[in-house]
C-alpha cells in the first residue's frame, strides 16, 4: 500500500536535491563569471602599467624594470607578462612557460602556467613610439578554482542537511496534520461499539465535507433503522386484531358449515386483504432510498404524462388533472423516479377520489428544491382534522375518513427525505396538499 507520507517525502527529496545542485552550481558559476570580469579589469590595468614602464632610449624602446612590480621577478609568483615588439619582455616569474599573444581582450578559456597553474590571460595590441606592441598579462586563477569547489561542496553538504531537516520538519507536519483523521478514526470505532452518533465536526476545512458527509450518512441510516423499527412495531399492532379476527372467523366456520359461515369467510376474506395492505405498505416504506444515485431520475417529460393517463384509466374522464410545470420542473427532477412515481401516485389518486371534476398539479424546481402543490375542488379537511390525519401511527379506519393511505405513504416519503408537508384549503375549495423536498447533497455539489 502505497503511503501519503513516503510520497510526499520522495517528492520532496527530488524537488531540494535539484534546487541545491541548480543553486550551488549556478551560484558559483556566476560567481565565477562576475570574478573573472573584475579580475579582466585588473589586468587591463596591470598592463597600463606596464606600457607606462617602457620608455624610448638610445638604441630604442627599453622596459624600465625599476617601475615593474617585484612580482613580475619572483618565479611562479602567479603574476605574469609577456611584451613582443621589435623587442620581447617577459616576466621572470614566467620562467620557461609561455602566454599566448593572439587575442584582444580576456582569453574564454584558462591556459596552462608554470608548475601546475591555471593563468587566466589579458591580450591586447597598442602602439608606443610608432611601434606596435603585443602585450599579455596573466595572474593564477588556480587558487579561486580550489576555493569554488570548496564553496561548492560546501553548499552541497548544507544542502543535504536542509533536505534532512525539511524531511523531519514534513514528518512532524504530516502527523500533525493527519491527527484529525487518526481522531475520527477512533470516534468511527467508538461509533461501531454504539459509543457515540456522531462524528466530532471541529476538523480543519478541508476534512470538513467528509466528516459532514459521514454524520449524515450516520443520520440517514439512524432513520432507516428508526423506519425500520416503527414499521416492524405498526405491522405487528395492525396484524394483530386481524388475525385474532381471522382466527374466530375460521373456528366459527369450521364449527358452523351454514350460510353463516360464508358470511364469516367472506368477512376472514377482508381481513387479510387489510392485512395484504398493511404489509405492502410496510414494505414500501422500508423501500424508500433517496440518497441512491445510481437509480433512474423521474423526468416530468416522460413520467408525468404516463402517470396522468393510469389516473384518467381508474377515474374516468369525469375528474380533469391540470398541471403547471414552472422552469426546470418540466425536465428531469433530482430524485428518484419511483418514489415520485408513488408519492405524485398517491396524492393525486386522492385528489382524485375526493375532487368533483378537477385537480391541480403544480410544481417548480430551483437550487433549493421541489415545490408541489395539489389542489382539489371536492368537499376538503375541516382545520381542526388536518393535524389528525398527518399524525405518525393512524391506521386504516383514520386514514381512509381523511385521505386514505396514500397519505400515509406520502407523510412516510417527506419524512425520509426531510422534507415538508403542510395542508391547507385549496382555491377550489377543496383539499391542498403543499409539500417542499429539499435538493439532494450530491445534486447541490454537481451543481456547484
Amino acid at each position: 500500500m502505497n503511503s501519503i507520507g513516503r510520497q510526499l517525502g520522495l517528492g520532496l527529496v527530488a524537488i531540494l536535491l535539484v534546487a541545491v545542485v541548480l543553486v550551488g552550481q549556478g551560484s558559483v558559476w556566476l560567481f565565477d563569471q562576475a570574478l573573472r570580469q573584475y579580475l579582466a579589469r585588473s589586468l587591463q590595468s596591470e598592463t597600463d602599467s606596464l606600457l607606462a614602464a617602457i620608455a624610448q632610449g638610445e638604441s630604442g624602446l627599453f622596459l624600465d624594470q625599476s617601475r615593474v612590480d617585484p612580482d613580475y621577478q619572483r618565479p611562479y609568483s602567479g603574476r605574469y607578462f609577456v611584451i613582443d615588439g621589435e623587442q620581447r619582455w617577459r616576466s621572470r616569474s614566467l620562467w620557461d612557460a609561455r602566454l599566448p599573444l593572439d587575442a584582444d581582450g580576456l582569453h574564454n578559456t584558462l591556459v596552462a602556467g608554470p608548475d601546475g597553474q591555471q593563468l587566466l590571460v589579458w591580450s591586447g595590441r597598442y602602439q608606443i613610439q610608432g611601434q606596435s606592441l603585443d602585450v599579455s598579462v596573466a595572474t593564477d586563477y588556480l587558487p579561486l578554482l580550489k576555493a569554488f569547489d570548496r564553496t561548492r561542496w560546501t553548499i552541497w553538504i548544507l544542502g543535504l542537511i536542509t533536505i534532512g531537516l525539511a524531511l523531519l520538519v514534513q514528518r512532524w507536519l504530516l502527523q500533525h496534520a493527519f491527527e484529525p483523521l487518526r481522531r475520527a478514526r477512533t470516534e468511527l470505532a467508538e461509533w461501531h461499539v454504539g459509543k457515540r452518533l456522531k462524528l466530532d465536526e471541529s476538523v480543519p476545512e478541508e476534512l470538513e465535507p467528509l466528516v459532514s458527509e459521514i454524520n449524515h450518512l450516520g443520520r440517514q441510516v439512524e432513520q432507516i433503522i428508526q423506519r425500520s423499527r416503527a414499521g416492524h412495531a405498526d405491522l405487528g399492532h395492525a396484524l394483530k386484531t386481524p388475525l385474532a379476527v381471522a382466527t374466530t372467523l375460521l373456528q366459527r366456520a369450521a364449527t358452523e358449515p351454514s350460510p353463516a359461515a360464508e358470511g364469516a369467510l367472506k368477512a376472514m376474506e377482508t381481513q387479510l386483504e387489510a392485512m395484504r395492505k398493511q404489509i405492502d405498505r410496510a414494505l414500501q416504506r422500508a423501500r424508500l432510498a433517496p440518497e441512491s444515485q445510481v437509480s433512474q431520475r423521474f423526468d416530468a417529460a416522460d413520467d408525468l404524462p404516463w402517470l396522468l393517463d393510469s389516473l384518467r384509466s381508474i377515474h374516468g374522464a369525469g375528474i380533469e388533472v391540470q398541471t403547471q410545470l414552472e422552469g426546470q420542473a418540466q425536465g428531469q427532477w433530482p430524485f428518484e423516479r419511483e418514489d415520485m412515481l408513488e408519492l405524485l401516485g398517491n396524492l393525486l389518486d386522492n385528489a382524485c377520489k375526493w375532487a368533483k371534476g378537477r385537480v391541480l398539479l403544480s410544481a417548480s424546481l430551483g437550487a433549493k428544491g421541489l415545490s408541489l402543490a395539489v389542489a382539489d375542488d371536492g368537499p376538503g379537511v375541516a382545520p381542526e382534522q388536518r393535524a389528525a390525519i398527518l399524525q405518525r401511527g393512524r391506521r386504516l379506519d383514520e386514514d381512509v375518513a381523511g385521505e386514505g393511505l396514500g397519505l400515509a405513504i406520502v407523510a412516510d416519503l417527506i419524512e425520509v427525505y426531510g422534507g415538508r408537508l403542510a395542508l391547507t384549503e385549496a382555491a377550489q375549495g377543496g383539499l391542498e396538499v403543499d409539500i417542499f423536498l429539499p435538493a439532494p447533497r450530491w445534486s447541490v455539489r454537481s451543481e456547484a
